[in-house]
């Protein structure tokens, strides 16, 4: 049975207007998907609007390292960047997938390869902040997982990163994580409240990888490898969803965006949330 996917129900936790919800997961076996269901009070599954308009974050913690840490509407936008790859790619019906690495693949072996292995790991958590509730009443985790012995290895990473900036013009930002078992698969950069990206830029060491580029040609670009480039972000493409895609900070000492702003962003700044893959090896 070590191949068999199977469905474990785990803990329903009531949600509270600006309060924050953990569920403890259960290690065991290899977790290919890790879903949250949320719904109203009737019982019914809450609405992929209702979620984008009533939930704050989510985060999800393995072991102590966090594998999301992000809005949970990003989240969904970053379903809509997966575009034609994921076939229902904003959510179904009040269900969100946490595993990441098993939507931006369709390489069987990368997908099998990106579930998460809990040999060495004791403690799962999911956290969910809910901001103001209208409809939304609980959410409930569920996981599909293997019968198998390993490691946590290959898996997706997803956490936001605030930047201070208010202004039209290049902002420039050289302080992401260039962690040296990691490599970059796509940067997705707000708008913030009310600016607009005209151009982008990236720099690895003393190369530009991506010379600076309008936004629409970027969405081009996008596009012809299936991807979305979702209204009010500029993604950075680092892969086209083949194993060998990705941007490695292995020997990187710096690494940077300039965003161009043609609107200024707001009072608030902008976020950064890249996607990453960490520990990519198939072996």
């Amino acid at each position: 049975m070590g191949m068999l996917k199977t469905l474990q129900v785990h803990a329903t936790e009531p949600l509270t207007s600006n309060q924050n919800a953990t569920i403890q997961i259960p290690a065991g076996g290899k977790i290919n998907s890790l879903f949250l269901y949320f719904r109203d009070s009737s019982g019914d599954s809450a609405t992929e609007a209702q979620i984008r308009a009533e939930m704050s974050t989510v985060r999800l913690s393995l072991g102590g390292r966090d594998i999301i840490n992000a809005p949970l509407f990003k989240l969904l936008d970053l379903y809509e960047f997966f575009g034609v790859k994921v076939a229902a790619n904003t959510g179904i019906a009040g269900v969100v997938e946490l595993n990441i690495g098993k939507l931006i693949y369709l390489d069987p072996i990368m997908r099998d390869a990106c579930g998460f292995g809990t040999a060495d790991i004791v403690s799962i958590q999911v956290s969910v902040t809910a901001g103001t509730l209208s409809n939304i009443a609980s959410v409930q985790a569920f996981t599909r997982r293997q019968a198998v012995e390993e490691n946590l290895s290959t898996h997706c990473r997803f956490v936001q990163y605030p930047q201070t900036f208010n202004s039209t013009g290049d902002h420039t930002v050289d302080t992401l994580p260039r962690d040296r078992n990691s490599a970059y698969l796509a940067v997705m950069v707000d708008d913030g409240a009310s600016g607009a990206i005209t151009n982008g830029e990236a720099r690895v060491n003393s190369n530009t990888i991506i010379e600076r580029c309008p936004i629409n040609v970027n969405a081009a670009a996008l596009s012809n490898d299936g991807y979305v480039q979702p209204a009010g972000y500029f993604v950075y493409p680092f892969t086209d969803g083949t194993v060998g895609a990705n941007l490695p900070m292995t020997g990187v000492t710096d690494f940077r965006l300039i965003n161009t702003f043609g609107t200024a962003p707001g009072a608030g700044g902008y976020t950064i949330c890249p996607l990453t893959v960490v520990d990519l090896n198939l072996g």
